[in-house]
């Protein structure tokens, strides 16, 4: 988060501070490689969180479940997603919003995921963030990279350890 890097643990402790209801909504595209690596985040934490978070699938369209993420009234939103940071294949960093007004996702959302996070602050007055995730190989094909598929293991283990 702005003025804040450190591990992900330290991001998501931080971020998560003061939250009862938190929604972990994943993004991304099965047949484009490491796109898919927020889906399977989420994917992979769907029955192992407490009842205070709601797991939600979005894969390419998350304006789909719009409706679904008000009637929760979560205090926190968090977005995974894949999205070209000139980072390291597989590193992954929280960033609020704001931080990231240019920087391209991979998925192909009808909706720009900006867009659709500050609407769903003001429709929630939620805390939002982005979990992004510096992918690989967005090419057409299956499956993760072997470094998108560690570091979504490494993301799972801290989004249990901070959602507990």
């Amino acid at each position: 988060m702005k003025g804040h890097r450190g591990t992900l643990d330290e991001e998501l402790g931080h971020f998560l501070a003061g939250s009862t209801k938190v929604v972990v909504a994943g993004i991304g595209n099965a047949i484009r490689r490491d796109d898919y690596v927020g889906v399977r985040i989420v994917s992979d934490l769907q029955n192992d969180v407490p009842p205070s978070v709601h797991i939600i699938e979005c894969e390419t369209v998350p304006e789909s479940f719009m409706d679904e993420i008000v009637e929760i009234g979560p205090t926190h939103v968090l977005m995974i997603d894949a999205a070209l940071l000139g980072l390291e294949p597989g590193d992954a960093h929280l960033y609020d919003v704001d931080e990231v007004l240019n920087v391209p996702t991979i998925s192909t959302h009808t909706l720009p995921l900006r867009v659709f996070c500050e609407y769903v602050q003001k429709l929630t007055g939620a805390k939002i963030a982005l979990l992004l995730v510096e992918p690989k190989d967005t090419e057409f094909g299956e499956g993760l990279t072997p470094e998108l598929e560690a570091s979504a293991q490494r993301t799972i283990r801290a989004l249990r350890r901070s959602l507990a």
